[in-house]
């Protein structure tokens, strides 16, 4: 099974023609392993113990994106693709760090910080000689995040390790926009799905294992600690409610923020197709549509309901405000702003 998934990432990296489908097959991998999370959440299971089988499954996406044509079209945020974010960014909420932390002979700048009240955008500038322009297919990181008061409210990290905190984000999708001999440009996007983020004022984030992986499958991982003092920016919030009845859906929660917009819904009987939940639209007056790339499931079996709980890439500072919500097999749902 490894011989074949290496073998289409390697025909991935050579025909340009085949970016948007394995762009999506990345999509579809995130997908499954959000379907197979717990709906406690307890732990992040879409980060396993570090294995070269590990890195094979994340290599797909990670290696079309240091293609010219690739990031050529991922630019808005970081290197994220993301209209929620760039609004967000364009009004100023983006946070310019400049942190720089060394430790077992690597170092680490935490560029870029945003945060709203359901996702967390990092920029990281990586400085190592495990990083070579020629054989760097693969690179992420395991961290920590700490309140002002030293409490852990969230961890990105392996299986194998202990979590404390109660866990905020999840559904972390890494993307290596810059890749050049001894110093590479890393960036982590997480969503909160069902939970309102708290504020990072005097809060603290510390990297502890940083994994690299060559072209021909190994790994090289590093503990250390890097540990970085973070602020809060301003965090706005405008709350959605149902303007009319939908039979069969009830709206259980609308918020939008700086650069997103959370949104749980319940329907009745028990959706095992995800493909239907990622059809759900978030949909503004100009007829533009929104869809989540991350999503919390909690099936209700003794009533027959489920519970869906998404993250749409939308802001609070979009002229538009006239939004509805489109779930497949439904009537549409239109929100409007609670006085």
């Amino acid at each position: 099974m490894k011989r074949n998934v290496d073998d289409l990432v390697r025909k991935n990296m050579h025909k340009e023609q085949e970016l948007h489908a394995s762009i999506r097959s990345a999509f579809d991998q995130s997908y499954e392993q959000i379907r197979q999370q717990s709906k406690k959440k307890a732990k992040k299971s879409w980060l396993k113990p570090v294995s070269a089988a590990v890195a094979v499954l994340a290599l797909s996406s990670t290696i079309l994106l240091t293609n010219d044509t690739a990031l050529a079209k991922l630019q808005a945020f970081f290197g994220i693709n993301d209209p929620g974010l760039e609004t967000a960014i364009n009004n100023g909420d983006l946070q310019y760090i400049a942190q720089t932390q060394q430790s077992e002979n690597i170092t680490i700048t935490l560029d870029k910080l945003f945060a709203d009240a359901y996702r967390l955008g990092l920029q990281l500038t990586i400085e190592s000689n495990h990083i070579s322009k020629e054989n760097l297919n693969y690179l992420s990181f395991e961290y920590r995040l700490f309140d002002a008061e030293g409490k852990e409210i969230n961890a990105h990290v392996s299986d194998t390790k202990e979590i404390v905190g109660p866990g905020i984000y999840s559904g972390g999708e890494f993307e290596l926009t810059d890749v050049k001999n001894n110093i590479a440009t890393l960036e982590l996007l997480e969503e909160s799905t069902t939970t309102t983020a708290p504020s990072l004022e005097g809060a603290q984030l510390v990297v502890e294992t940083v994994h690299f992986l060559n072209n021909e499958g190994g790994i090289t991982s590093v503990d250390g600690e890097w540990a970085f003092d973070l602020t809060s920016a301003s965090v706005v919030t405008q709350v959605y409610v149902a303007e009319n009845s939908v039979p069969g859906l009830t709206l259980e929660q609308a918020t939008i923020t700086n650069g997103s917009m959370q949104v749980s819904y319940k329907i009745d009987g028990i959706d095992e197709d995800e493909n239907d939940i990622f059809e759900t639209a978030l949909v503004n007056g100009n007829g533009g549509s929104f869809y989540a790339k991350s999503a919390n499931v909690e099936r209700l079996n003794e009533e027959q309901q489920t519970v869906i709980s998404l993250v749409f890439p939308y802001s609070v500072w979009n002229e538009q405000q006239l939004l509805s919500l489109k779930v497949k097999g439904y009537e549409e749902l239109k929100l409007v702003k609670k006085e």
